[in-house]
């Protein structure tokens, strides 16, 4: 999976709305960068693939009304683990439990950064 690349369409011309826009997006980038280290089954290149498409398509938007990176967090943890998690499938990569912690402890502290990877 490629990094997202910055679109000039994604800036609104409101100086905090663009840093914010621009905070999430490096976030998934860290996202799609963590996954890349990493040997995960089909189902997660899919979920990502359908996470980040979501997440392109919400910075197209000209204002923002909600937080997007408490918004996309939602969505990963409302999905995982996966179906595969813990199944002969599971490539046991890691990402299913990276994923829930991260989130989790973003839900906890809004102010930082959503995926956050430390190793």
């Amino acid at each position: 999976m490629r990094p997202l690349r910055w679109k000039s369409r994604f800036q609104t011309g409101d100086p905090e709305t663009d840093r914010q826009k621009r905070a999430f997006f490096d976030c998934l980038n860290r996202l799609v960068s963590a996954a890349g280290q990493r040997e995960h089954c089909r189902e997660m290149e899919e979920f990502l693939s359908q996470r980040l498409a979501w997440a392109e398509q919400s910075l197209q938007e000209r204002t923002i009304q909600h937080d997007l990176g408490s918004e996309f967090a939602q969505g990963l943890l409302g999905s995982l683990p996966l179906a595969p998690y813990g199944s002969p499938a599971c490539r046991e990569c890691g990402l299913c439990d990276l994923a829930q912690r991260q989130i989790a402890e973003h839900l906890r502290a809004p102010a930082a950064c959503l995926l956050d990877h430390k190793e």
